[in-house]
């Protein structure tokens, strides 16, 4: 008997879909995807502490964790942490209060969602999008403007969204 895995590769290679293609027609993230198609991971969750907040507007300084947690959530991502939305500059897709799955070792690639910390040590979570050479963090809001990262702009990727998680109660 094939794996859940094997068979919906076999499946996306049929059709000839990308990762990227089943994850915006799914709505699962690409990494997500991957992992299932590897047969990694599926029912492995552990319990992660929402360790701080990132702003979704303007960049602002980053709040260090205290140790004492009183949030945590269900993962399914070795290495990933999560943090609490603040501000509106990520709407209509993240709202204030969402809580946001971070994996720090993935490669950032167009169209992710990342969380960057600049040279003061502020962060902001924004859209990467490239266009050649110039990369652009944007907000999905459209009255906040891009921040173009430049090497005049000392920036470090923080990590890359790999999940929302919402509360409704």
């Amino acid at each position: 008997m094939k794996s859940l895995g094997e068979f919906l590769r076999e499946k996306r290679n049929t059709i000839g879909l990308s990762l990227r293609e089943a994850s915006q027609q799914t709505g699962v993230s690409h990494t997500h995807i991957r992992d299932i198609l590897k047969s990694e991971r599926l029912g492995n969750t552990k319990p992660v502490p929402v360790i701080s907040w990132t702003q979704a507007d303007y960049w602002r300084e980053a709040s260090e964790p205290t140790g004492e947690y009183e949030e945590y959530v269900e993962i399914d991502s070795n290495g990933a942490f999560a943090l609490r939305v603040r501000g509106d500059s990520m709407e209509p897709e993240f709202y204030e209060g969402d809580i946001i799955i971070i994996n720090p070792a993935l490669k950032q690639e167009h169209n992710d969602y990342l969380v960057v910390s600049n040279e003061d040590g502020e962060t902001t979570f924004k859209q990467l999008k490239k266009y050649g050479k110039t990369r652009v963090l944007h907000p999905l809001n459209p009255k906040y403007d891009d921040i173009e990262l430049n090497r005049a702009i000392e920036y470090s990727i923080i990590g890359v969204v790999i999940e929302k998680k919402k509360k409704y109660r």
